[in-house]
C-alpha cells in the first residue's frame, strides 16, 4: 500500500512566475500529491544548478527515510492518460521490480524493452519533468562524483541501475519556447517533437508485442510437445565455384549435423556481389516454392556456429517462429536497431545487417520474388525493408567468420570490420538481456528439450507440480503456464499432455485461487485421470475461513496481526503498531483482502465436495509442511516469505487419495 499524499518537489526560478502558475494548475485538486514548489539553485551553468537542486532534495528524503518521492520540473503537464490509480499501479509494479527510477514520460529512450503492459525498461533516457525516485537509489546519487558538465537525466541514467518508463505517457513537457536548463532545446516545438517521436516508437513496439502474444497457448503447446528427433531443415549453402576454401569451411560446419539437409548452390554472378547474392537467394526461394517447402534455410559460406547452438532448441524455435506467422528467422546479426523480446530466445527485430544464416518461411516467398533489386541495394537492408515479421534468435547461434575478404561487400574486406560488427551487435544484445529478467524469460528455459510425456518414469516416484512459478522442486516435473527457468509449459485449463495413471503425487500452491469454480472442477477431474490408483493430491490455497479464529485469545493470532501491521508502509502504520492500545484485527483482515483482491477464495468444505465428486477419498485437512507421505513433507514454499505458524491463518491445505 502506498501512503498518500505522495511528496512532490517542483524546483522553480523566481524569475519564472509563468512556470510556477503552470505547475500549480497541473496539481490543483489532485489530493494524491503533496506539492512542494522550492527555489531552484541558480548557477552560471543551468544544468549544474539543476543537479545541485536535485541532490539537496535527495539528501532531505534520505534523512526522512522515505520510500520514494517525485521530482517534477515546472514545465510538466499531465496527459489525458493520467489517473491516480494508474500511477499508483505503475509505482507498485516498478517497486516490485526493484526500480530505481520511474518516469511518467521520457523525451529520449535508448534500447527500450517492454516488460509489462504499462512499463518499458530503458538503458538510457532523457526527460526529468515527472520522475519517481526510489530510496534504493538515494545512496548512489549522494555518493556520485559529479562536475559541472553533467546533465541530471543522463547522469541518472548512469547512476540508476533499473529505469522504467510509464506507457502510455502520463506526463510531457509544456513548450514555453525556451529552456532554463538546456539551451539546445530553445526552439519552439522542439521538445514536443521529441516526446511525440518517442511515444510513436513505443506505441509501435507495444503493438508488435501484442500481435505476437495473440498466439494461443494450444499452438505453443504443440511446439513444446512435438517430437523433433527425426526433423530436418532443407538447407541451401551459397558458394562461388572458385572459393574452395569457403566451401571446405562450410561443409565442416555442418558435418555431423543431420538436422540440416545441406545442398550446395553455386552463387549467381550479377553486376556486383550484392546483386549476385540477391539472385542466389531468389533462385533458392523459387526452388522452395516449386517443391512446396514450408520454410528453407539459406546459408552463406562464411557462416560459423556459435557455442550457443543446440539442435533441439533450434528446431523448436523454427517451429514456434512459423506458428507465429514469421517471414524470416535470423540466427545472428552484425547489427540491429530495436528488439522486442517475445519468448524463449526469440525476438522481433526491425532492421538487421548480415544474412549468413536465415530461415525464410513460405509466407515470404512471393514478397521476395516480386521485389525489385537495384545495383545500389544490398540483400540484408532489402529484406529488412520488405519483411515486417522478422525474428532473431538470441543469444546468437550464427556469426560470420573472417576470410580477410568479402565477395559481396567490398567495405568488409578487412579482418577488423566483420568482427567489429558482430562484437558490437553482441554487446548491444547483452543490454537487452538486462531487461529479460523482468519478463521471466530465460536462456536456460527456452524450450523443454523433451515433451512432458517423455519425463514420465525419469524419477523413482512420478511427481507433478502445477503452477510452479519460481518454486522449482527437485525431482519433480515442474510445470507452469508462463515461461519459467527449468520448468515445462503446461496449461492446466487444457487436457494434460500425459497418459492415464502415470503420476504418484500432484501438488500445487495457490493455483486454485487463480481459477474459476468451473475450472477448479475440471482441474480436479484431470488430476484424477493422470494419478495412479492410490496416488495423492495436495493443494494449498488462500482461504478466508481461518480469519474466524483471529479474535481467539492466543499468541499465534496476535502474531499474525502484528505481521500484517508490519507490512503496512509509512509512518502512520508504524505509529499504530507501537501506540495502539490493542491490536487491530480489522486492519489485518483488510491487509489480506488487499493482497488477495484479484483471487478466488475457496473453503475446505467446497473443495472437499468437489474432490469427492471426482473420485477422491481419504480427504483431510493438513498443517503446513506436514504430511503422512514423505514426498509431500515440507513442500510448501510460501512459508519462506511468511512464518509457518502465521501462514496457517491465510491458507488451507488439503490432501486426497485417488480411488
Amino acid at each position: 500500500m502506498i501512503e498518500l499524499p505522495i511528496t512532490v518537489y517542483a524546483p522553480n526560478l523566481p524569475q519564472r512566475p509563468e512556470r510556477k502558475h503552470s505547475i500549480y494548475a497541473q496539481f490543483a485538486g489532485r489530493t494524491e500529491f503533496a506539492l512542494n514548489i522550492i527555489p531552484a539553485i541558480e548557477r552560471k551553468q543551468p544544468t549544474w544548478g539543476l543537479w545541485q537542486t536535485f541532490y539537496k532534495i535527495v539528501e532531505q528524503e534520505k534523512k526522512k527515510d522515505s520510500d520514494f518521492f517525485i521530482f517534477c520540473e515546472d514545465d510538466h503537464v499531465f496527459t489525458e492518460n493520467y489517473s491516480k490509480d494508474f500511477l499508483l499501479d505503475c509505482i507498485v509494479k516498478a517497486d516490485e521490480m526493484k526500480a530505481d527510477i520511474l518516469s511518467g514520460g521520457m523525451s529520449v529512450t535508448i534500447n527500450p524493452v517492454q516488460v509489462y503492459d504499462h512499463l518499458f525498461w530503458v538503458d538510457v533516457f532523457n526527460g526529468m519533468q515527472f520522475t519517481v525516485v526510489f530510496n534504493r537509489c538515494y545512496d548512489r546519487i549522494l555518493a556520485a562524483k559529479t562536475d559541472k558538465g553533467y546533465t541530471l537525466d543522463f547522469q541518472l541514467s548512469y547512476l540508476a541501475k533499473t529505469k522504467f518508463n510509464i506507457f502510455p505517457y502520463i506526463s510531457v513537457q509544456k513548450d514555453f519556447g525556451y529552456s532554463d536548463a538546456t539551451e539546445f532545446n530553445n526552439e519552439t516545438g522542439k521538445v514536443e517533437r521529441f516526446f511525440a517521436k518517442v511515444q510513436t516508437s513505443l506505441e509501435k513496439l507495444d503493438k508488435i508485442r501484442r500481435f505476437y502474444n495473440q498466439l494461443p497457448h494450444s499452438a505453443r503447446q504443440k511446439v513444446y510437445d512435438a517430437d523433433v528427433s527425426a526433423s530436418y531443415i532443407p538447407t541451401f549453402v551459397i558458394n562461388l565455384k572458385e572459393r574452395a576454401d569457403r566451401r571446405k569451411h562450410i561443409l565442416q560446419e555442418f558435418e555431423g549435423r543431420d538436422e540440416f539437409q545441406v545442398q550446395l548452390v553455386e552463387a549467381a554472378k550479377g553486376e556486383n556481389g550484392a546483386v549476385g547474392l540477391w539472385m542466389s537467394i531468389c533462385n533458392i526461394i523459387q526452388q522452395a516454392k516449386d517443391t512446396d517447402e514450408d520454410f528453407v534455410l539459406i546459408c552463406e559460406d562464411d557462416h560459423v556456429f556459435t557455442p550457443n547452438y543446440n539442435r533441439e532448441k533450434f528446431l523448436r524455435q523454427v517451429m514456434l517462429a512459423g506458428a507465429m506467422g514469421t517471414q524470416l528467422l535470423n540466427g545472428g546479426v552484425g547489427g540491429f536497431s530495436n528488439l522486442v523480446p517475445l519468448s524463449h530466445g526469440l525476438f522481433w527485430i526491425d532492421k538487421f545487417w548480415c544474412t549468413q544464416f536465415i530461415v525464410v518461411y513460405k509466407c515470404a516467398y512471393d514478397i521476395i520474388l516480386n521485389t525489385y533489386f537495384s545495383v545500389r541495394d544490398v540483400a540484408d537492408e532489402k529484406l529488412s525493408s520488405i519483411l515486417t515479421n522478422k525474428l532473431l534468435i538470441g543469444p546468437f547461434i550464427s556469426e560470420q567468420t573472417d576470410f580477410g575478404y568479402s565477395d559481396v561487400t567490398k567495405a568488409n574486406n578487412s579482418i577488423v570490420s566483420i568482427r567489429k560488427y558482430f562484437d558490437e551487435s553482441r554487446l548491444k544484445y547483452t543490454i537487452f538481456q538486462h531487461a529479460e529478467k523482468y519478463l521471466n524469460f530465460s536462456e536456460d528455459y527456452v524450450f523443454p528439450y523433451l515433451p512432458i510425456s517423455s519425463c514420465i518414469h525419469t524419477n523413482q516416484a512420478n511427481l507433478l507440480q502445477l503452477g510452479c512459478g519460481n518454486n522449482l522442486l527437485k525431482g519433480w516435473i515442474n510445470t507452469d503456464l508462463e515461461p519459467v527457468q527449468n520448468a515445462l509449459f503446461m496449461d492446466v485449463l487444457q487436457p494434460f499432455p500425459l497418459p492415464e495413471a502415470c503420476i504418484d503425487y500432484v501438488f500445487s500452491e495457490h493455483l486454485l485461487n487463480e481459477l474459476s469454480l468451473e475450472s477448479v472442477n475440471k482441474l480436479l477431474k484431470e488430476c484424477g485421470r493422470v494419478l495412479k490408483p492410490g496416488g495423492v493430491l495436495r493443494f494449498t490455497f488462500y482461504t478466508a475461513e481461518n480469519f474466524l479464529h483471529l479474535h481467539s485469545e492466543n499468541e499465534q493470532a496476535d502474531e499474525y496481526v502484528r505481521w500484517c501491521l508490519k507490512r503496512k508502509k509509512g509512518n502512520a502504520a508504524k505509529k499504530l503498531l507501537t501506540e495502539a492500545p490493542c491490536l487491530s484485527y480489522s486492519l489485518a483482515l483488510n491487509y489480506f483482502k488487499e493482497k488477495t483482491k484479484e483471487l478466488m477464495l475457496y473453503d475446505y468444505s467446497l473443495i472437499e465436495y468437489l474432490l469427492k465428486q471426482n473420485g477422491f477419498q481419504q480427504i483431510c485437512r493438513c498443517r503446513i509442511s506436514e504430511s503422512a507421505h514423505l514426498p509431500l513433507k515440507g513442500i510448501e514454499q510460501h512459508k519462506v516469505y511468511i512464518p509457518q505458524e502465521i501462514y496457517q491463518y491465510e491458507v488451507t491445505t488439503i490432501e486426497a487419495t485417488k480411488l
